[in-house]
Formats: structure tokens, C-alpha cells, sequence
């Protein structure tokens, strides 16, 4: 048996973040409900370390916390329209919202504290969702509220960096995700400039990924309606049937976004979105960081859409033929009239109050007596959902996302035997090749795992199981189709640092570390 010289422990995406519920039952807007269970399992591994006697480390994989389910603080504009921001540009409303944060779940970073009381070395890593932790005052911030002490072994890795333990490598993963892709060269710029309260020229403007404004200028907005829409990952192109089935009045916003997803693959993104910021951008003397007349916008004003409006709907297509194949033409003929046509240019700002017709809901219809348009819509539902959950994705054992396990081939080449995602939400731990594994920490939040009679089943079976699906979201009676199912990795390095053992394990409360 090999002997174990270190023990690293990594979880992911534990999404610490939103408002819980008011009453007793309901989610609030939340994705993490079990922050107790969450920290529990610290408490229990600064337990193991006292009673083995040795140091242990624990690796928070990125996604700790979760600044896209944070309303808009008082002190940033609101010019646009929106009660969320693809990223917040203001330091001190990015350190309001992360102690929000802290407040509401204070006894998780009271544990990551004793962990480090206790001599143990914590690791966190930043990934898409909490990217304001790249701002010196916020990385401050998160220092203060866990407590850490000089001399003690902390460190937070920001600004797109891998952590290599040994032959491991361990890193987010978003970077492998053309919706989630960060542009981590302008992160480091802006936070450098702001740092100094140094004036933000144009060209250090810091673009937020394509993802992140799904989620602040779709997702959260109809949240309220579909209180089950953020449990179902990931929010990229796969999201975006979904999301037109349930509102096909966010049409023209999706077209926006994808065609922004598109030009971050490298068709010149800066040169759409330059000229809006200019000499508006100057620092401010408390802040660090300050706007004239509004806030700094992460969408593209009217002179500088310098793409047609029938280039974004060709973007949006795309998507939906990615993901739809060739049932694209029939899912959109599934939706009301009223969204089978791109509709009037976007320009300016994107407000849900100028843009987006609300009438066509899904929810809505949910909650009328026209059973005919419920029915006429629900096969373009099941397309969307199976388009989201392929057969297999739960599996440990296989990757229905080809970019992350060709991700991990590519870094073996780099001498890495191990490499450990998050991101995804999937836990997983498959070997690629012959002595070379891919490791996923999976996550701490809630996710829905739709049953396989609707991915996989005849169209007839689907659409019964899927109307029972249905039922429920009006209803909001959600808890048959939600999996919590935290996961961690578990890596034994040696004392030539080389990793001797890995496992892929499940947290359970009650009897604390179990396979």
C-alpha cells in the first residue's frame, strides 16, 4: 500500500449566494439550500485531520460564491433595466454583496476559519460566477470574512491560473466553455487599473462571457415564474432552446446573446463594443472606480452594433441547430407566432420593460384554460430538455461534453496524469487513457436530473412524463425531480509529490466521509 506523505480534498461549485425564502418552504433564489451539510463536511475534515495528526488541504474548485445571484446594490446604476449584472464593476458594491453573502451563511466561513486554525492549508480557485473576486478590495474582503491569520497557509488563485499539486492539475474548467470563456488578460488589466485609481481606458474595458449576461439578463429574471431554471446546468448554448421554449418573448435578448457567444470565439468582439465607454470611465476617489452618468454596461449601445440584426438571428439558429439538429425548423414552429420572428432591432439598452413580451410565457399559459396552446408547445419543451440532459449525463463514468474530456487530453500532454474540473456540475472521474484520468469535484447546489422516460423514452411516453413535469413547475412542487448529491475528490499524493490514489466520493451527513 502506498504511503500517504499528503491528502487534498476538492469540492466545486458550491454557489453560496441569493436570498433564501421568507417562509419555511420554498427555494428563495437560491441554488445552495444545504449550506448546513456544506458545512458539516468542513467540520468534519478539520475532525479527520486532528485526529490522524496530520495537515490536510482542501481545494474550493471555483464558483465558491455566487455574485450572479446578487440583486444590484444601491450604489450601481440601473440605467439598463435589469436587477442583475453580468459582473459587478463597482469595488465596493462587489465587497457589499460578497459580505451579503457571508452574513447569510456566516458559520461556513467560520469553519473555513477553524480549518485554518487548525493548521490546515486552504486553496480557493475563482471560476465564472464569482469572478469579482479578481478585485484586490473583494479578495481583501473574502480574507477579513474567513478570518485568515498571518502565517497561515491561504491562497486564493484568481485571473484564470491552473493549481498544479504534484501531477494534478486542478482548475474550473470554464475556460474550455465558449459561453463561460473568460477574457482573464482585461480582468487583470481592469483590476489593475482600478487597484491604482488609475483611469479605465477603452481598450482595458472588460467584456463579462456570454453565460454570465444569460443568467443576469434571462435567467434570474424569470426565475420567479421557473423556480427550478437555474438547477438545470449548464447556462450555455444548451440552455437556450430551453429558455426560448419557456419565453419565447426573450427571443431577440438569446439572439443578442449568442451572437456575443460567437464573437468571443475571436470574431473581434472589442471592436463592437469599444467606442460606448471612452472618457466616460475615470476613477473615483472612494471606490477606486467610478462612472459619469451611469454605471459601466455590458451590452453594446445602438451605434456600436456594428453586426445586422440578421447576423444575431443567424447567431441564434446556430445555436439552436447545434443543439436541435435538424428538428431546428419544427421547435420553432412548436412556438407562438408571436416569437417566430426576430421582431425589431435590439440597439440601445435591453430593459426587460422595452424587449420582452412576457404574454407568451409558458408560466402564463400554465395558468389559463387553453389546454391547446399548452399542448402545441410542450414538443418543443422536450426537445429542449433533452437537447439539455443527453442520455448519460449523470454518469460518473462518461462525458456527454466532448470540450472538457479533449480539454484533459490536451493537458496530459503537459505531463499531468490527473486533471480536475468543476464547472459542470457532473461529478466525474474517468480514465482517458491508459494511466490518465479526468477527475470532475461535481457540486454543492441543488440540481434536476429529469427522469430518463424523458430523454430517452418513445415521443408518447416522453410527452406523459413530461406533462407531470409540467404540472409541477405550475404548482412549484419541485422536490420529486431535485438531486443534492455532494460530491468531493479525495487525491493521496506521496512524498515525491507524485498523486498515488484518487476517489470520487459522496458526503453523507450523517456518517461524514463515505464512498
Amino acid at each position: 500500500m502506498a504511503v500517504v506523505d499528503r491528502s487534498i480534498y476538492v469540492i466545486s461549485d458550491l454557489h453560496l449566494g441569493g436570498e433564501y425564502s421568507k417562509t419555511p418552504v420554498g427555494r428563495g433564489f437560491r441554488i445552495n439550500t444545504h449550506v448546513n451539510e456544506l458545512t458539516g463536511f468542513v467540520e468534519d475534515l478539520t475532525r479527520t485531520a486532528d485526529r490522524r495528526g496530520t495537515k490536510l488541504e482542501l481545494v474550493i474548485n471555483g464558483d465558491m460564491v455566487d455574485f450572479l445571484a446578487e440583486k444590484r446594490h444601491d450604489i450601481e446604476a440601473r440605467e439598463d433595466g435589469f436587477d442583475w449584472t453580468p459582473f459587478t464593476y463597482h469595488q465596493d458594491a462587489a465587497c457589499a454583496k460578497l459580505e451579503a453573502i457571508a452574513v447569510r451563511d456566516a458559520e461556513f466561513f467560520q469553519a473555513l476559519g477553524a480549518f485554518l486554525d487548525r493548521g490546515n492549508r486552504l486553496t480557493i480557485l475563482t471560476g465564472n460566477h464569482d469572478l469579482e473576486l479578481s478585485l484586490h478590495p473583494v479578495r481583501r474582503k473574502l480574507r477579513e470574512i474567513i478570518g485568515v491569520k498571518s502565517g497561515q497557509d491561504y491562497e486564493l488563485i484568481s485571473n484564470g491560473e491552473a493549481y498544479v499539486a504534484g501531477d494534478a492539475l486542478i482548475e474550473h474548467g470554464n475556460r474550455y466553455d465558449n459561453w463561460n470563456a473568460v477574457e482573464y488578460d482585461r480582468l487583470s488589466r481592469l483590476s489593475s487599473f482600478m487597484s491604482r485609481k488609475l483611469l479605465v481606458p477603452k481598450e482595458s474595458f472588460f467584456d463579462p462571457p456570454a453565460g454570465s449576461k444569460l443568467v443576469a439578463w434571462v435567467i434570474n429574471p424569470i426565475k420567479e415564474e421557473y423556480k427550478f431554471i437555474d438547477l438545470l446546468k449548464p447556462e450555455t448554448d444548451v440552455a437556450v432552446p430551453l429558455l426560448l421554449a419557456l419565453e419565447p418573448g426573450y427571443r431577440r435578448i438569446l439572439a443578442t446573446i449568442a451572437r456575443l457567444a460567437l464573437m468571443a470565439r475571436g470574431q473581434g468582439k472589442q471592436k463592437a463594443f469599444s467606442s460606448h465607454f471612452g472618457s466616460d470611465i475615470h476613477a473615483g476617489p472612494e471606490s477606486g472606480f467610478a462612472i459619469s452618468g451611469s454605471d459601466m454596461r455590458a451590452f453594446p449601445g445602438e451605434n456600436e452594433m456594428e453586426i445586422a440584426q440578421d447576423d444575431e438571428e443567424a447567431a441564434l439558429e446556430a445555436v439552436l441547430q447545434n443543439r436541435l439538429s435538424g428538428e431546428t425548423q419544427a421547435f420553432l414552429n412548436a412556438l407562438p407566432p408571436a416569437a417566430s420572428s426576430p421582431g425589431a432591432s435590439l440597439g440601445g439598452d435591453i430593459s426587460t420593460a422595452k424587449f420582452v413580451d412576457r404574454a407568451v410565457g409558458l408560466a402564463k399559459l400554465l395558468f389559463s384554460e387553453d389546454d391547446a396552446d399548452v399542448g402545441r408547445r410542450l414538443p418543443a419543451l422536450l426537445k429542449a430538455l433533452q437537447a439539455l440532459q443527453p442520455d448519460r449525463n449523470f454518469d460518473h463514468d462518461y462525458e456527454a461534453a466532448p470540450e472538457y474530456s479533449e480539454a484533459a487530453n490536451q493537458l496530459f500532454d503537459g505531463g499531468f496524469r490527473f486533471v480536475v474540473f468543476g464547472h459542470t456540475h457532473l461529478a466525474k472521474h474517468i480514465e482517458i487513457r491508459p494511466g490518465r484520468w479526468y477527475l470532475n469535484s461535481g457540486s454543492w447546489s441543488d440540481t434536476i436530473q429529469l427522469p430518463r422516460e424523458i430523454i430517452t423514452a418513445h415521443p408518447a411516453e416522453a410527452g406523459m412524463k413530461l406533462e407531470t413535469f409540467v404540472q409541477d413547475m405550475a404548482t412549484g412542487f419541485l422536490q420529486r425531480w431535485i438531486l443534492f448529491r455532494p460530491t468531493y475528490l479525495r487525491l493521496d499524493l506521496n512524498a515525491k509529490d507524485q498523486v498515488t490514489n484518487t476517489e470520487l466520493l459522496h458526503y453523507e451527513p450523517a456518517r461524514g466521509f463515505v464512498a
